[in-house]
């Protein structure tokens, strides 16, 4: 009996031992975390230093919504390490961070569903830093919530070090526009959105050579008359968020010196789907109403219309004609048409077959926009 009391008692006594240093680790965990979130200095989305980039929703100021291909954001900060917070809708989407302009070495974000802060640089030098983030998939994938940057604790945000390019470029595209697989060298699993970076589309290259602001209102699949889904871009081009048709976007608000239009690539396969199908003269009727619509919103602008280089541009495509019937009958002085070649490889534009677009569209906007 003595034995067993002995024996009860000295068990209650090593629970009482370990009851209390469990607790005491909780609660030094517990310290610990909070230290941690002490340690950061959080700046919230709406902060007046941050420079956004592209078509973005802010009917919430603390959370900004960004839909479209190299929307995104740029900020100058001090500190030795930066984290950005994004609640993305279903964790389709990839983001390009960029610190100080180092391309080569940039973070790529491969977004998870929900909130979470992602860790952009830990052991950077004193001094300011500039970080870009810029989205790389496109409108087919829904919305990312911007919901701040978390800094270290002797960080601070800085007013911005550079003014944006005055000159504005936009694009209307769909997957070449995107850079759809362009990462994919295989050409096999173009669908795969880790090979999607719209920074390394033509698009992007482009308004780097012209330094330009962009605007990329671009969707895979997506077409003037018929798309692949569907919403054609005659019903897109001036949303907001391309799966809701409010809010409408503001087009005084952002006024481009250029506009390129590269569509008709998902019009060329699907034509037939319609009912009836659209004749040559019905085509050009399409594409034109679509092209003044453009103009009807931006009046000064100097208008791109452009093919290729997948195989809408093949020997024998009717495209071509198309457009450039099309393009004459709005007898728009400020309004040119060009073609790209048919690349006549598989698949999507890869990286290198997206610096070929742009090494023959760049000169042709230069030498019509009389940008030397």
């Amino acid at each position: 009996m003595v034995k067993t009391f002995r024996s009860d008692k000295f068990l209650f006594f090593l629970f009482s031992i370990f009851f209390v240093t469990t607790i005491g680790c909780q609660e030094n965990d517990s310290r610990n975390s909070k230290v941690e979130l002490i340690d950061k200095k959080i700046i919230y989305a709406q902060n007046e230093n941050i420079i956004f980039h592209g078509r973005v929703d802010f009917s919430n100021l603390q959370a900004p919504k960004i839909f479209w291909p190299g929307s995104g954001f740029t900020l100058w900060f001090k500190g030795t390490s930066i984290e950005v917070v994004l609640d993305d809708l279903d964790g389709s989407n990839y983001y390009n961070a960029i610190i100080d302009d180092d391309i080569p070495n940039r973070t790529v974000i491969d977004c998870v569903k929900g909130t979470k802060s992602y860790v952009i640089s830990k052991n950077l030098t004193q001094g300011v830093h500039k970080l870009q983030l810029l989205r790389r998939t496109d409108g087919t994938s829904p919305q990312t919530i911007f919901k701040g940057i978390n800094l270290s604790k002797e960080g601070e945000i800085m007013s911005p070090q550079e003014s944006l390019p005055k000159l504005k470029i936009e694009f209307y595209g769909d997957s070449i526009t995107s850079g759809h697989g362009n990462l994919d060298e295989s050409r096999e699993n173009n669908d795969d959105k880790s090979t999607w970076d719209n920074y390394q589309s033509y698009a992007s290259i482009i308004a780097r050579e012209l330094n330009a602001d962009l605007r990329c209102i671009s969707m895979s699949g997506i077409g003037i008359m018929v798309s692949w889904y569907p919403l054609i871009m005659p019903q897109v081009y001036d949303r907001i968020n391309p799966n809701s048709e409010f809010p409408k976007n503001d087009f005084n608000q952002w006024q481009p010196d250029i506009v390129v239009v590269n569509l008709l690539q998902n019009d060329d396969w699907l034509i037939n789907r319609l009912s009836p199908i659209p004749d040559t003269e019905g085509r050009i009727k399409h594409y034109a109403s679509f092209i003044q619509s453009i103009r009807d919103q931006y009046q000064f602008a100097t208008i791109f219309c452009t093919l290729g280089n997948m195989n809408i541009t093949r020997e024998k495509s009717p495209w071509p004609i198309v457009v450039q019937a099309a393009v004459d009958s709005l007898d728009d002085s400020k309004l040119f048409f060009t073609t790209i070649p048919y690349k006549n490889t598989g698949g999507h534009p890869t990286v290198s077959e997206h610096h070929q677009i742009a090494d023959i569209l760049t000169p042709f906007i230069k030498s019509k926009y009389n940008i030397e």
